[in-house]
């Protein structure tokens, strides 16, 4: 379950930093596609959207050292269940910010310094040339940022200070020995069967076993809401695994 991204994050293959001397033409070409997604069984999730993502996908946590939270968005590697043939999201399910960033991302042109926009040079939607391809500029004439690329940085800014907020409570939840590894199990009506792994799960006897101190100082930070929601999202199995057969039938058709 978790994405092998070693180097690059999951969808970025060449991230660049967006400079108005190099980079003055370039522009977002409009529309909204995810077909850059629609390879990706989990998706990075931040604590600040647990309240709306809980209630669209289970939301679980690395097996990895860093623990991170991701959704859950499909049964098999390498399939997304809420990305059409067309590239489109299901209706009235909750994009995670982590898809609606994309193609931007928050660069650092050296250590402690402010994040700068970046953007990857192998989305389909970055123009090279935004007067002739109808796309919005990052620059206006005088090199200044344009409104759609102070949009952008924000919401990376924005995104990164959610990404810190995420990490500090896996560590939190890792410093108490509250993850446990987890694997599910669907059966398919046609008697296949997938087995979800590499995924971890707050484990319910340990968190509720945890000394009054400790549970203060969760819930001090927000951190015990976070786990519940957490909990509650694991309900959203249920309709992904209902999703996956639908699918699996739709194939076999």
């Amino acid at each position: 379950m978790t994405n092998p991204t070693p180097s690059l994050p999951l969808f970025y293959r060449r991230p660049l930093l967006l400079r108005s001397q190099d980079h003055g033409r370039y522009g977002l070409r409009p529309g909204e596609n995810f077909g850059f997604a629609a390879g990706a069984a989990a998706i990075p999730a931040v604590v600040g959207e647990f309240a709306i993502a809980s209630c669209h996908y289970p939301i679980v946590f690395a097996s990895d050292e860093g623990a991170m939270p991701m959704v859950v968005t499909g049964i098999e590697t390498g399939r997304n269940l809420y990305v059409d043939e067309n590239g489109q999201w299901s209706a009235g399910q909750y994009v995670p910010g982590y898809v609606r960033r994309y193609p931007f991302i928050g660069i650092s042109a050296e250590a402690n310094a402010p994040n700068m926009l970046g953007i990857d040079l192998d989305s389909d939607r970055l123009s090279t040339d935004a007067a002739k391809d109808g796309a919005e500029p990052f620059f206006d004439g005088e090199g200044a940022p344009t409104e759609r690329a102070k949009a952008a940085i924000t919401f990376c800014d924005a995104y990164a200070f959610e990404h810190e907020r995420s990490r500090a409570f896996a560590q939190a939840l890792l410093k108490h020995n509250l993850l446990a590894e987890k694997s599910a199990e669907v059966k398919y009506p046609d008697s296949g069967k997938a087995v979800v792994t590499g995924f971890r799960v707050v484990d319910e006897a340990v968190f509720r076993a945890l000394p009054a101190d400790v549970l203060f100082e969760l819930h001090g930070k927000g951190w015990t809401d976070l786990i519940v929601l957490h909990l509650a999202s694991q309900r959203c199995w249920v309709s992904l695994m209902e999703r996956s057969a639908q699918a699996r039938a739709a194939a076999a058709a």
